[in-house]
Formats: structure tokens, C-alpha cells, sequence
């Protein structure tokens, strides 16, 4: 009986370490830890500009307005008044002394030709007495004719020279108008000019060619002065430079409008051109960054004329090379 309990506590020691060389098939099976995910980085865009080949042009400009050598305004001076009427419109040739507009008087001229007589009487009366009132009193009326007078030949604008009206007001009649106001100008249509202002006294030279253009249509022009000749000639403009038109005229109704004087500095045919924008410096070194097969890298480059938007490269870069701009 002792022999057969003892060989069932063996045969339980056996199973029992069979199990555990095992493994416990009763516990559930654990799962199999997959591989991390794996990210796929898309490539990177670049937005590019083609170099290209081209015409560079540097010059130099000045920015006024077309002004002529004869010039001169008509305005009521004497006060302010209500328009009778306008008498000349532009494009109108006139003559020193012709009527260009003038003032409702009302009965200003009744009361003027009242106050001669006035005046007169006032005369016989200090001439026959001699008397000191009736000396004041003929200076007081004589002062009083002169006022009348001269509000009549204020009343009137009249040309103060021979020329052509490049302008002239539209002002209904009646209309209030101040006195020194613009009523018309007159100019010599055949003596026109560009004034421009400039910041570098030996930009332009006198008698170096330009171009002027005026409403984006081209004339030649040249240089009669600059601020050298105005300072040495003691002018007191010595900010400006002035060019006169060499072959066509525009219209004198261009007299005002903005103009510009240019002439050309630099030019480079067939060059590499790209925007300046896209060159950088660095430690001394110029270079722009290009995008080709995929990879973007920097290449040093030498440039050569540039203007207000392109820049020339003379070495580092071929024509279609892609620039990276951003």
C-alpha cells in the first residue's frame, strides 16, 4: 500500500515538471508585436524661376512735367468777383490785350461815370473859393473815383502776352470766383520742355541725348541744363534738370502733364537675366540657390548690370537653370 501512494506522488512529480518544461497551454497564447509603422516623407516643393536669356537694360531717368519756355497765368488780382464770362477756351491763339474774361460790375460804371462828375464839380468849387475843406473834400472824391476806377480794371482780365491758351476754366457765369485763381494760361507752343527733378548733379549732362517720354509716347530730346549750369549761372532752381525736344513736339495740351528724361547707362544683349531678389550674399560670397535632379544647393555666382527689378550673371548659371525662390 506505501509502495503504490509513493509511486503516484512520483508519476504527479513527473507530470507536474512535464508542464512546466512546457509551457502552461492553458494560459492564452500572446500576440505577435508587429514592426513600428513606417512613415513616408512626400518630397519637398520648390517654387523655381528659369533663368533666361535677354536684353538688359540700366538707365538712367528723371521724372518731371512738360513746361514751356513762355508761360504765364491770368487770374483776377484785385478781388474777389462773379464771373460775366470767359472769352477764350483752349487752343484759342491770342494777342497781348485781347479780353480773356471778366467780372459782372453791375452798376459800377453808372456810379463811376457819376463820381467824374462829382469830382468835377467838387473842382469848381475849391477853385472858386480856395479853401482848405473844399480842398479835402475834392481829394476825398477824387479818392473815391480812383477806388471805382480801379475795381473796373480789375474787372477785366485781359492777355499779357502773345501766345496760345493751353488752358482755360469752365466757370458757369455768375459763379462766385476768388480773386488769384487760374483762369486761364497761356504758352509759346513751339518752345516746350521737360523740367525734372533729379538728386545727382552729374546724372545728365548738357547736350547729352535722351529720350522723353510723355504719355508713353517717345520723343528725343536734349539736355539744355542741369544743376551744375544753374548753380554756376546763380539760378535759384538747382534741383532740376531741363531737356528740350529735338525732333516732334507733343501737343500743347500736354503742357502739365508728368514727363520723363532717360537715357541708357548699360546694355547687355543675350545675357542671363534673372530677378535681383533672388540673389543673396553671404561672408563676401554671391550666390543663389538652384534646383537640379532633385537637390537643392547653392552655386556662386558673378553678376554684371543691373536695374530696378533683373541682375545679369556673367558666371555661375546657364540659361533654363531653375532658381529656387522659395
Amino acid at each position: 500500500m506505501k509502495k503504490h501512494i509513493l509511486r503516484i506522488a512520483a508519476a504527479a512529480t513527473v507530470c507536474a515538471m512535464a508542464c512546466s518544461a512546457s509551457g502552461c497551454y492553458f494560459f492564452p497564447e500572446e500576440e505577435e508585436l508587429l514592426e513600428p509603422p513606417v512613415l513616408k516623407v512626400e518630397d519637398v516643393v520648390y517654387s523655381t524661376y528659369k533663368a533666361v536669356k535677354k536684353t538688359i537694360i540700366n538707365k538712367a531717368s528723371a521724372v518731371g512735367y512738360c513746361v514751356s519756355e513762355l508761360q504765364q497765368d491770368c487770374s483776377f488780382t484785385e478781388r474777389d468777383g462773379t464771373l460775366k464770362t470767359i472769352y477764350v477756351k483752349a487752343g484759342d491763339t491770342v494777342k497781348k490785350g485781347d479780353l480773356i474774361a471778366e467780372y459782372n460790375t453791375g452798376d459800377l460804371e453808372y456810379e463811376l461815370r457819376t463820381q467824374e462828375l462829382i469830382v468835377q464839380q467838387a473842382e469848381n468849387t475849391y477853385n472858386a473859393s480856395g479853401a482848405e475843406n473844399d480842398r479835402l473834400q475834392l481829394e476825398i472824391e477824387k479818392n473815391k473815383l480812383a477806388q471805382y476806377q480801379s475795381e473796373l480794371d480789375g474787372s477785366k482780365l485781359y492777355a499779357p502776352c502773345d501766345g496760345l491758351v493751353s488752358f482755360a476754366e469752365r466757370i458757369a457765369p455768375g459763379s462766385k470766383v476768388q480773386s488769384y485763381k487760374v483762369i486761364a494760361t497761356i504758352i509759346d507752343p513751339t518752345k516746350i520742355y521737360v523740367k525734372a527733378s533729379v538728386n545727382e548733379d552729374r546724372k545728365f549732362k548738357v547736350g547729352q541725348e535722351v529720350t522723353i517720354t510723355v504719355d508713353e509716347e517717345e520723343f528725343k530730346g536734349k539736355v539744355v541744363k542741369t544743376p551744375i549750369e544753374a548753380k554756376e549761372q546763380g539760378d535759384e532752381d538747382t534741383s532740376s534738370v531741363y531737356a528740350e525736344f529735338t525732333g516732334d513736339l507733343p501737343s500743347f495740351t500736354k503742357v502739365g502733364t508728368v514727363a520723363d528724361i532717360s537715357y541708357i547707362k548699360e546694355q547687355a544683349e543675350n545675357a542671363i537675366v534673372i530677378p535681383k531678389y533672388l540673389v543673396k550674399t553671404l561672408s563676401g560670397q554671391t550666390y543663389v540657390q538652384v534646383y537640379k535632379d532633385g537637390v537643392k544647393t547653392e552655386v556662386n555666382i558673378e553678376t554684371g548690370i543691373s536695374n530696378a527689378t533683373e541682375i545679369q550673371i556673367l558666371s555661375g548659371l546657364s540659361e533654363g537653370d531653375e532658381v529656387v525662390v522659395k
